[in-house]
């Protein structure tokens, strides 16, 4: 049996395809094999957040609400943040990595997922990337 690829979405790849930034339609493609179910998506609980946050300080709480909700209405699994996943991510976080990043990076891990994202510093902490542009 051939399993499908893993992919968990930075949030940095979620800003990119929502505001259809330079990589937008290879982050595109691998959501449309997610959506297909020619691909495993995934997402944890903290880009969630960094998603709120960033949109609502930019816009407004309900573009950050719009955005949180567009991602839970995907075929998106998202990985909520447990004991080994904190722990993990405590382990992983090193100067100029910030504890986001290292959550999510920890729940790659945790599915083994490859990392969708222009953020060099996650091959530093040993996940596989898939990058765009």
């Amino acid at each position: 049996m051939i399993s499908k690829t893993r992919l968990l979405f930075d949030t940095h790849a979620f800003l990119a395809f929502f505001n259809r930034e330079d990589g937008s339609e290879t982050i595109r493609n691998h959501m449309d094999a997610i959506q297909n179910g020619d691909a495993e998506g995934f997402v944890a609980m903290i880009t969630l957040t960094e998603l709120a946050y960033i949109y609502s300080r930019k816009l407004d709480a309900a573009s950050g609400t719009l955005r949180v909700m567009q991602v839970l209405h995907s075929k998106l699994n998202v990985i909520p943040l447990s004991a080994e996943i904190a722990i993990r991510a405590g382990t992983l976080k090193r100067l100029g990595i910030s504890i986001a990043d290292a959550i999510i990076a920890a729940s790659a891990l945790s599915v083994d997922a490859s990392v969708v994202t222009n953020d060099l510093h996650f091959s530093e902490m040993g996940l596989e990337v898939i990058g765009y542009p």
